[in-house]
């Protein structure tokens, strides 16, 4: 599944609700269309994992989204690679 658009308070409820349909197993979400992230972006992230309790995966993942993770210690929860350890 790809995510487009800003990932941000001001959108994170309605992106975290619409993107992935209710009872729909999504193994990878693919975050090159993200335009912009704030702290809310972490939170729709964690909302997915949740909603499809099992194997996902994120790819292409903004800087500045992984550096979020690190600074809030939610990367490894995530399954993001921060920015320490990133291999590009």
């Amino acid at each position: 599944m790809l995510v487009s658009g800003p990932l941000t308070l001001e959108t994170a409820r309605e992106v975290a609700f619409t993107q992935i349909p209710a009872g729909r197993n999504v193994a990878v979400i693919d975050l090159a269309g993200v335009t912009a992230v704030d702290s809310a972006a972490l939170g729709v992230l964690m909302h997915w994992s949740r909603q499809l309790a099992g194997e996902l995966g994120f790819i292409n993942i903004p800087e500045s989204l992984r550096s979020l993770a690190d600074l809030y210690d939610v990367a490894a929860m995530l399954s993001i690679a921060t920015t320490d350890n990133s291999t590009h």
